[in-house]
């Protein structure tokens, strides 16, 4: 411990030592979520609920007059694309994505979404798969060139949640177990597509021309 001065010593110009092993750190945040982290999770879950509204009956109303309904789910991609943006922007904080789910579920919800209470159901299901998904890939596929994969394929296991949370919706519908497993794979990829390289592209943009530089903080 480096020799601790006397206030006589200090008015003299005596500077304390260097090499003293109490020297304070700067400090730090003591929560999780930063005001910044809160803020995009609020603004883009909320606007991902209005958007999926509309995408969702829009879709619906293009699809079933054609007699494929459940095809729509193929784009589902466009739904997970705002966790995609989220979690990156939040730096990839693990459960800021659910949170997101649940107040994207809840304005898919009040916003006249036409499935009601699955719309919270499936927002939330959907942001708990990209959460554990892309975590458990992460820590597998360490090599950061991978590391956008991750998050792809993270994002097509969530579109493919949609289908899977509605399935008893489909089961009314006369189609074969081929049809079921075409729609999987179609929404898988798409999914992975539509949500995470598209996302990722839309992330980079953002960071290019600096529209959400003041959400960097001491992260």
């Amino acid at each position: 411990m480096g020799k601790q001065l006397t206030s006589e010593e200090i008015k003299n110009g005596m500077k304390p030592e260097n090499n003293s092993k109490e020297l304070k750190k700067a400090p730090q945040t003591p929560y999780y979520f930063e005001t910044s982290d809160l803020v995009i999770i609020a603004l883009f879950a909320a606007l991902g609920g209005l958007s999926s509204s509309i995408i969702a009956n829009f879709i619906r109303a293009v699809f079933k007059p054609l007699g494929i309904p459940g095809f729509g789910q193929i784009f589902a991609g466009l739904h997970i694309i705002w966790f995609v943006l989220i979690y990156l922007w939040v730096n990839e904080k693990i459960g800021a994505v659910f949170v997101a789910g649940i107040i994207k579920g809840l304005v898919e919800l009040f916003s006249g979404n036409t499935l009601g209470i699955f719309a919270l159901l499936i927002a939330t299901g959907g942001a708990i798969v990209f959460e554990v998904s892309v975590f458990l890939l992460s820590n597998f596929f360490r090599e950061k060139r991978l590391r956008h994969m991750c998050i792809a394929v993270s994002a097509g296991l969530a579109a493919v949640s949609n289908i899977i949370i509605q399935l008893e919706t489909f089961l009314g519908y006369d189609h074969t177990i081929e049809v079921y497993v075409i729609l999987i794979v179609l929404t898988f990829i798409l999914g992975s597509i539509l949500g995470g390289y598209l996302g990722i592209a839309i992330f980079k943009i953002f960071e290019q021309t600096g529209l959400l530089d003041w959400r960097r903080t001491n992260n």
